[in-house]
């Protein structure tokens, strides 16, 4: 009897080892088939034919081309949604006399009308020089960031680190961000010239990054009020500094006017990471346009569509970028046109890296 009970209890060990891996391996057949189904997400940004931002469009209104191959969507969602904004803020010797340019502009992106209690937002704010600073971790009090802000943001005789900033900026918003939705704003004139990262290095980072970046940047005719006007104790320069490129008497200009070479890149620089990412520059040429400027970045992030499909058709030949034949093009249109004169969609990104 003991010797039947013991095959017994034998067989239906192995008949359960044997159930187990049978269910083992038609799961793990499954996650296969799931992990194949590639999806692409595209944010977008939509203005109307007054400049605003428009909030009522549906997946039928889009077009999206992939390799000049026509996808079809599969959703397109547009509810507003609270958003991570991780503000990076230029305090660097170039930007001095613009401290309180940068000081207002950070101030406007936290000046929203919509209830924080119905959708909180949070900040974060790195401050850029020699070195990048996390000047504020993320939060939602929003009243004590803007008592603090102004003896965070002062000026120093720093370098400038801006790509080393952006990497920072953006890795804080895809690790630490509580939002979904995630958005950096720069405040500066785009010059680098202390970054272990350069332009290339940065601009491929954030084609992967899926985090919006924005740039806010003073117009070469920009004047603050006298109200905003501090005495600056500057220290003597040594000859060395003192020593610039001989210029013609027609192109003379004084000691504070004279730019460097990383401030004159500093558009390109801003130009080509923002689009990367599938955000854009705005320059304000008044003190005025600051809250303009930062209002339309803000509702155009937080009201951003997210079209979604699953690619289809072949590549077309030059489609892919130079070296990579993993890069895919995308290009979308409003339709009928007729319907959407004097639209425009300036913020999306042109491509993505698909990994085989």
């Amino acid at each position: 009897m003991a010797k039947n009970r013991s095959i017994f209890l034998f067989l239906a060990l192995l008949s359960a080892v044997c159930t187990s891996r049978e269910s083992s391996a038609q799961s793990r057949a499954k996650a296969i088939f799931v992990t194949n189904v590639e999806l692409v997400q595209i944010p977008v940004i939509v203005f109307d034919d007054k400049g605003a931002v428009a909030t009522n469009l549906d997946k039928d209104d889009f077009v999206v081309l992939e390799d000049g191959v026509e996808q079809q969507l599969m959703y397109c969602e547009k509810e507003r949604e609270p958003v991570s904004f991780v503000i990076l803020a230029d305090q660097s010797s170039s930007m001095e006399k613009k401290i309180p340019f940068v000081l207002e502009a950070t101030l406007a992106v936290l000046d929203s009308d919509t209830p924080q209690d119905q959708y909180p937002d949070e900040f974060a704010v790195f401050g850029i020089e020699t070195r990048v600073k996390r000047l504020m971790p993320f939060t939602r009090d929003q009243g004590d960031l803007e008592r603090r802000l102004p003896s965070l943001l002062a000026p120093t005789n720093g370098s400038t680190a801006l790509f080393d900033g952006i990497y920072l900026g953006v890795t804080a918003a895809r690790r630490e961000a509580e939002n979904h939705r995630r958005a950096v704003i720069i405040i500066s004139d785009g010059g680098d010239n202390h970054s272990r990262h350069n332009l290339r290095q940065t601009k491929r980072f954030l084609e992967e990054a899926d985090v919006p970046v924005f740039a806010v940047m003073a117009g070469p005719t920009f004047e603050l009020p006298a109200i905003f006007s501090t005495p600056q104790n500057k220290p003597t320069p040594s000859p060395e500094t003192q020593k610039k490129p001989a210029l013609p008497p027609f192109l003379s200009v004084s000691e504070e006017d004279y730019i460097g070479p990383a401030e004159r890149r500093g558009p390109h620089n801003l130009k080509a990471l923002t689009e990367a990412s599938g955000g854009g520059v705005f320059t304000a040429r008044h003190l005025e346009d600051l809250p303009r400027i930062v209002r339309t970045i803000s509702l155009a992030v937080r009201y951003r569509y997210m079209l979604t499909y699953k690619p289809t058709g072949k590549q077309q030949s030059g489609a892919a970028s130079a070296g990579d034949n993993n890069w895919h093009k995308i290009h979308l249109e409003l339709h009928p046109k007729d319907k959407f004169a004097g639209y425009a969609i300036p913020y999306y990104k042109r491509g993505y890296t698909r990994i085989n």
